[in-house]
């Protein structure tokens, strides 16, 4: 089976600041990659290396067949529209974004078919069918910022799958919303990378918001992958203790990782 992405002893740098450190990871095409890791352990830095926005200070990264920055910046830029991307979610302001939801989603389709092109009738489908998928068509004329945060969120799922995109990156998805929201777009995701043959890659510093069936996973700490592996291999009750300094129980509970504090159990 074809790699979606690898990084091989990959490093990134900021000043004297080592943002990341030795990092080795890869992912099957249509496998889910779950990375967790407490806030600051470079989790976002890997995001921007695997969408060819952030250059590596050392190590080889392949990205969709491709080694992004050895090419020229429109085969780059080409290549980052094969890639979704749904950044954390900061509803602070959002009332200010003065376009509906389908306008947002059209966002996505208009950053691959180019700046100044308008969109096709078949554009304007696909669009109405990521709404459809994350089941937002029926607010498709509300404006985005009155919206709540977990619609929002479902808004800005539905802006990457109009960009038909071969990766799919979350960014704390389910982070910021209710216990509601955050089942709700756990279980959305997972629908998504099932139903749709996706791979996905989401970060996340809470254990509590994987979905169901993931393929792999990875802790990160202090920029370091520490483990990787099958959910198996990697979600185990010590090594979770061990990386948010909380002694915790990891279960499986109809076909989902569960985790909780053994304080509670």
């Amino acid at each position: 089976m074809s790699l979606a992405f690898e990084l091989s002893g990959v490093s990134v740098r900021r000043g004297r600041t080592d943002l990341l450190q030795d990092c080795s990871i890869s992912l099957p095409r249509g496998g889910f990659l779950a990375v967790l890791g407490p806030n600051g352990a470079g989790k976002s830095t890997l995001l921007g290396l695997l969408s060819a926005s952030q250059r590596a200070s050392a190590g080889c990264v392949r990205l969709l067949g491709a080694e992004p920055f050895l090419l020229s910046g429109l085969a780059r830029c080409r290549l980052r529209r094969r890639i979704g991307w749904v950044p954390q979610l900061h509803t602070k302001g959002a009332d200010g974004v003065p376009l509906t939801v389908g306008e947002v989603v059209e966002m996505g389709r208009a950053g691959v078919r180019g700046l100044g092109r308008r969109l096709t009738s078949g554009d304007r489908a696909i669009c109405a069918a990521a709404m459809e998928q994350v089941a937002v068509m029926e607010i498709a004329q509300r404006p985005f910022g009155v919206l709540s945060g977990g619609e929002q969120r479902k808004v800005q799922i539905a802006r990457a799958l109009a960009q038909e995109p071969e990766l799919l990156l979350l960014d704390e998805p389910a982070g910021h919303l209710d216990f509601f929201w955050q089942e709700v777009i756990t279980e959305l995701i997972g629908r998504l990378w099932r139903d749709l043959g996706l791979t996905v890659v989401m970060v996340t510093h809470d254990p509590r918001h994987l979905p169901g069936g993931i393929t792999a996973a990875a802790l990160m700490e202090r920029g370091g992958i520490i483990a990787f592996g099958t959910p198996g291999e990697v979600l185990r009750s010590q090594r979770l203790s061990d990386l948010y300094g909380l002694p915790v129980r990891a279960r499986e509970v109809g076909g989902r990782i569960v985790v909780l504090p053994e304080a509670v159990l």
